[in-house]
């Protein structure tokens, strides 16, 4: 089987993974053991490369990741979910969508991110300003200024510590759903797509917190979501 091609946007941290989304991917394919190799695309590159390979633009008509192009089938799939579920219909062995569930995966990721943090964006994102790499800084503030409807990057930070508490209190009420889960699952003893959607934001989280804010982040709700993305690691046999 010839490795699929993932494409995924880079940064200054060590391993150059940060971007949550295609973690998701990642995820996917190391559970389902298939081999993949990645591409590197910076920000500002995104719309002529992904257009250069035909690939179809995400939510709003933008281009982004992730994206795999799969050499095996000659597929070319925009989306995380959309590619899950390509994923499982082209390689059908370890579902990561159970039977049935396509629909409330897809309405999950959207409630579980305006429950969460929805209240905190503007501060995750000024924070995951400090990861990118210099060529991709202006692309990024430009077009999140453009997403959030804000006329100065500066502005975005404002009631840093009011969007923190906010932030913890999100976690919160999604906590309780783990909780009434009775498993360490979304779906209690099934594992699935839903986990890896919050496993990914972890994921994303420790990469842009500063030490101090990071250690609190892991003390939360019991230690909840440090050990959400080591369950999920350990299931998927990745280390991200």
């Amino acid at each position: 089987m010839q490795p699929i091609i993932l494409y995924d946007i880079p940064s200054t941290v060590p391993k150059k993974i940060w971007a949550p989304n295609p973690a998701k991917t990642r995820f996917c394919l190391s559970y389902k053991g298939l081999p993949y190799e990645t591409v590197w695309v910076e920000f500002k590159d995104l719309p002529s490369t992904l257009k250069a390979i035909g690939a179809s633009p995400t939510a709003g008509g933008r281009y982004t990741v992730p994206v795999i192009n799969d050499p095996n089938t000659g597929a070319i799939v925009s989306d995380s979910l959309a590619i899950a579920e390509y994923l499982d219909k082209a390689y059908p062995e370890k579902p990561v969508m159970p039977s049935g569930t396509n629909v409330l995966m897809a309405a999950f990721e959207p409630t579980y991110c305006s429950v969460a943090y929805a209240n905190a964006v503007k501060y995750i994102l000024k924070r995951t300003l400090t990861v990118q790499n210099e060529s991709s800084r202006e692309y990024f503030i430009s077009t999140r200024l453009a997403m959030l409807g804000a006329s100065s990057w500066d502005a975005i930070e404002q009631n840093a510590e009011q969007q923190w508490e906010d932030w913890k209190k999100g976690l919160a009420e999604v906590d309780k759903w783990y909780q009434k889960s009775g498993g360490k699952w979304i779906m209690g003893d099934t594992f699935s797509f839903a986990d890896m959607m919050v496993a990914c934001r972890t994921m994303w989280w420790n990469t842009i917190l500063d030490e101090e804010q990071r250690q609190e982040f892991h003390s939360l709700n019991g230690g909840r979501w440090a050990q959400v993305l080591a369950d999920v690691n350990a299931e998927c046999g990745t280390d991200l």
